[in-house]
């Protein structure tokens, strides 16, 4: 076969555009005559591909039925409900007015309840002075766009 021809029918290859009777000629091309030097590797992937698809394998692989994965994962989640109806319906653990830690003295409930705001309060500040950086980070990036404008 010309080698033009063949080079041809190489192009068309790659590009996916080849019929089936193409690229048996390719490949008997390839696999039967002496190839140019700068189609060696095409020699190389024809008869690479030319042993793969006379191999055939020995063991059919095994493959795992979803049926059991899918019984053992119902049966694992009928356990799972299972103990957590007995566990959390126990009425020895209800809550009773007694457990809640109320406070009965309004003075007393209101200064807690201050406690308690500005416990919150310092937590919000802290977090606050990290946000000094962040405006600093801000401003830098400002300056910097207004300097590529």
């Amino acid at each position: 076969m010309e080698l033009n021809r063949i080079e041809k029918l190489l192009e068309r290859y790659e590009e996916g555009e080849t019929s089936l009777a193409e690229e048996n000629l390719l490949r008997d091309y390839f696999l039967n005559e002496d190839v140019p030097e700068h189609l060696i590797s095409y020699k190389l992937m024809f008869t690479f591909s030319a042993k793969q698809s006379k191999k055939t394998f020995e063991q059919k692989p095994k493959v795992k039925s979803g049926k059991s994965r899918y019984a053992w994962t119902s049966i694992a989640a009928i356990l799972i409900v299972a103990l957590g109806i007995f566990f959390f319906n126990d009425s020895s653990r209800m809550l009773k007015d007694g457990d809640l830690g109320t406070i009965s003295d309004e003075e007393m409930a209101l200064q807690k309840t201050k406690e308690t705001l500005n416990m919150v309060s310092q937590f919000m500040n802290e977090g606050k002075s990290d946000l000094v950086y962040l405006k600093e980070f801000n401003n830098t990036k400002n300056k910097i766009i207004e300097i590529d404008h």
